[in-house]
């Protein structure tokens, strides 16, 4: 076995010395581990992008899926040539095997992953050296530097250092991730971005105290009656999304409007960009839905009147395609998973293709118990051959689709083996006609649905449940959920258990925790 070891002075080679068993500390010697198989350079020139496109296309269409380690180095480098050239580095001790289930408890600042995080740094410096013209230290290299997951992410080209970390025991991953396929992703960021302009009809609410308009699909899922229970009160639900609309008081000063003064808390930040509010109203609808307040201006009503909101914008748009955004979310899962109150994440935002960097984000909030509801996926009619999207499809997060009120799928929205719950959230008789939110301004409710919808009115659900009974477990709200849904005890193959009843589930909770 061939060993490369870069100790705090020096560069040690080594010989002869065993594998160590996984829960055994290595020799000080056992840092840097190659593969017995190492792969040689990319030769010739990088693919194309309309080749690169096809492999990852092709995959998804064939496969259902597509992950970067699936295909060869020369297409990940030829990736790297047609993005703004970020790279992320997943990283361990080489004798390490999955560690998806441990990142939420990793200390990087110790022990084995501070040593392999500092020779890394140090093998990259030195690796880039031999081919660069000019000298280039570490701060040339670096666009982050993960405090609390075991990511190194930097800007490179150059295949001799991608060949010489892919040959690493050490490197989880090397992902291309600014990458995304030419045309569908550029199309779809525009989604859910604007409000809808179909005229409110008004058979789609009714109005409650105190002069709050109730949506339609609430019915469906026995949301009001589950509130003679319980409203969410003590639950911290956080939103990641797009940002939220400064000129909507409903979710920032008056947030404790109505029936909702209780002195409940909310609190907005970002890792993406320079705000957390911005012109993309997707965020201040899906914030809206899960915990708006059940006001007396007559706006809509959220599902979690009672819970506080914790957002984070971590993202531009809707769809996760740039590496800023997928960095972002990533930094927004670990900001929420570190945050003690924080019970429920909901996520209406997502890509088609697979991201190690998302996955590490979305594991480590799993790993401190959040109940993370994302999006199957909401898409334009060409893209509709995706099945359920990323991070959705994730095993950490509870998949949520929406419906029409006569059972079939939204007319926009993403199914598949990977559902666990569905929400009505459109009429039948005219797809136009979803559920209800607040507006950007203003208080005349906006419709607005897809499976966006559906996960943030299922994470309010979520909350109203766990309120019932807070000292329970993320595993016993999801029993509360999925023992009293649709379709249970079966799972059916494109829509999981089906949908929610929020009064059976609360019930549940009061009588079994």
């Amino acid at each position: 076995m061939k060993k490369l070891v870069y100790l705090v002075a020096v560069l040690l080679m080594t010989n002869g010395c065993s594998k160590p068993e996984l829960d055994e500390a290595p020799a000080s010697s056992d840092v840097l581990v190659q593969k017995e198989n190492l792969t040689d350079a990319p030769t010739g020139d990088a693919l194309s992008k309309t080749a690169v496109d096809d492999i990852i296309v092709g995959m998804r269409q064939s496969k259902g899926d597509f992950q970067w380690d699936w295909v060869d180095l020369k297409t990940i480098w030829s990736a790297i040539q047609h993005s703004d050239q970020t790279v992320a580095i997943g990283y361990k001790p080489y004798y390490e095997g999955d560690i998806s289930s441990k990142l939420h408890s990793l200390d990087l600042t110790k022990g084995d992953y501070k040593t392999v995080h500092d020779a890394l740094i140090k093998f990259i410096v030195e690796e880039a050296n031999k081919q660069s013209a000019i000298r280039l230290d570490w701060n040339d290299l670096l666009v982050e530097d993960d405090p609390y997951l075991p990511i190194l992410t930097i800007r490179t080209s150059d295949k001799h250092l991608l060949t010489a970390l892919f040959n690493l025991k050490n490197v989880r991953y090397i992902e291309p991730l600014d990458y995304r396929p030419a045309s569908p992703n550029k199309v779809m960021s525009t989604s859910g971005c604007s409000p809808s302009t179909e005229p409110l009809n008004t058979a789609d609410y009714t109005t409650i105290t105190p002069n709050a308009v109730l949506p339609w699909n609430f019915n469906n899922h026995n949301i009001s009656q589950a509130w003679t229970l319980a409203q969410g009160s003590g639950i911290t639900v956080g939103v990641i999304d797009a940002g939220l609309s400064s000129a909507q008081p409903l979710l920032g000063s008056q947030f404790n409007n109505g029936d909702s003064n209780v002195g409940r808390t909310v609190l907005a930040e970002y890792t993406y960009g320079t705000s957390a509010y911005t012109g993309c109203s997707h965020g201040n609808s899906m914030s809206a839905q899960a915990v708006g307040p059940r006001n007396n201006q007559g706006a809509a009503t959220g599902v979690a009147y009672k819970s506080n909101l914790y957002f984070i914008r971590g993202c531009e748009d809707v769809v996760l395609d740039l590496s800023s955004e997928r960095t972002a979310v990533k930094n927004a899962c670990t900001r929420l998973g570190n945050n003690r109150d924080v019970k429920v994440i909901s996520m209406s935002i997502g890509t088609p293709f697979s991201s190690s960097v998302l996955k590490d984000g979305v594991d480590y909030a799993y790993g401190k118990g959040k109940l993370i509801m994302a999006a199957a996926g909401t898409s334009l009619d060409f893209t509709t051959w995706y099945g359920v999207i990323y991070p959705a499809a994730y095993s950490s997060c509870v998949a949520v689709t929406g419906i029409k009120d006569n059972g079939a799928t939204c007319a926009s929205c993403h199914d598949g083996s990977q559902v666990m719950y569905t929400i009505v959230m459109e009429r039948a008789a005219n797809s136009n006609r979803n559920s209800l939110a607040l507006p950007p301004s203003g208080t005349t409710p906006n419709y607005i649905g897809g499976s966006s919808s559906a996960t943030a009115t299922a994470a309010g659900i979520a909350a109203v449940v766990w309120s019932a009974r807070p000292r329970m477990t993320r595993a016993q709200v999801m029993n509360c959920l999925t023992s009293t849904s649709q379709y249970y005890p079966t799972r059916t193959s494109s829509k999981g258990f089906g949908n929610l009843n929020a009064l059976a589930a609360t019930n549940f909770a009061i009588a079994n925790y």
